[in-house]
């Protein structure tokens, strides 16, 4: 009887025909992973780096309070120091308005700290003022307050509802009048309190054209002799002066404004050789602007 081959697996438990299993990782007993041991490894050095974060930041903390402190001190000392009281006010620009009222209405005096003055909240309090039309103030370390002022200019008096205002060369009325203020003035009329509460902005260029009459009239050689007393100022346009002690009404209509004073100029200077003046004089010819009709007393 033959006897059958049988082959014995090899030692790996697998036989010829088949293929091999993966080998497996062998790891060392006792062995830590490799990340573990670079974790570990690194623990003293962000310790020492964190510290010497802290100290850094200790440091700035340090630099930066002392800073603060010494600012504080020099900024309380500058405050209350006599050095900076203020020894001078010197104000310039004022005509009418007394410096002591000025410095009143400022609420600033001799003592006071120069560098605790607000310069901008004093300019503001100071242009409360109807007669301040603009205000400047510096500082001049270590003991001087400058304060510099312009103030309006009055052209003329307006009588509106009733009351009187001063006129700047401008024609606003930015303060009615007190007393203590200029009278001698001319008087604007023709503008009612209804309309300029209405439309301001026309009635102020209403009252701009009675200055510029008064002012082209101051250039005429009779302005010396009869000085005006009162411009009124028609609705359509029309402009009536009066001049002199004894009221002569020169009716002038529109403009141009210097034609018209120089043609009754002329006038009355023929007349006043006669010893005669006249009572009106009309010059308000539209359609013959050339004609000027007298009416006498």
């Amino acid at each position: 009887m033959r006897a059958k081959r049988i082959e014995a697996p090899d030692e790996l438990g697998y036989v010829p025909s088949e293929s091999p299993p993966p080998p497996r990782a062998r790891r060392k007993r006792g062995a830590a992973p490799q990340a573990a041991r670079r974790t570990n490894a690194d623990l003293p050095g962000f310790w020492s780096r964190l510290w010497s974060g802290v100290k850094l930041a200790s440091g700035v903390l340090v630099v930066l309070g002392a800073a603060v402190a010494l600012a504080w001190g020099l900024h309380r000392y500058a405050l209350t120091t006599p050095r900076f009281a203020i020894e001078k006010i010197d104000v310039t620009g004022a005509k009418r308005i007394r410096t002591d009222q000025m410095l009143k209405r400022a609420e600033v005096k001799r003592g006071d700290n120069l560098l605790a003055v607000d310069v901008e909240a004093l300019e503001k309090k100071l242009l409360e003022d109807p007669w301040i039309v603009s205000a400047k103030v510096e500082r001049r370390i270590p003991q001087t307050l400058a304060i510099r002022v312009e103030e309006r200019e009055v052209a003329a008096l307006a009588s509106i509802g009733g009351e009187l205002f001063l006129v700047s060369r401008s024609g606003e009325p930015f303060k009615q009048h007190e007393p203590g203020d200029p009278l001698d003035l001319p008087v604007i009329t023709g503008v009612s309190a209804e309309d300029f509460a209405r439309d301001r902005a026309r009635q102020i260029d209403r009252i701009a054209v009675g200055i510029q009459v008064l002012r082209q009239y101051a250039r005429v050689p009779m302005s010396k002799v009869h000085a005006p007393q009162e411009v009124n100022l028609g609705d359509s346009g029309d402009v009536v002066l009066t001049i002199g002690k004894s009221g002569m009404a020169l009716h002038l209509g529109r403009g141009p404004w210097r034609s018209k004073l120089l043609m009754a100029w002329r006038v009355m200077g023929s007349l006043s050789k006669q010893g005669r003046l006249p009572r009106v004089v009309f010059l308000d010819n539209r359609a013959h602007p050339e004609r000027v009709v007298v009416r006498m007393k």
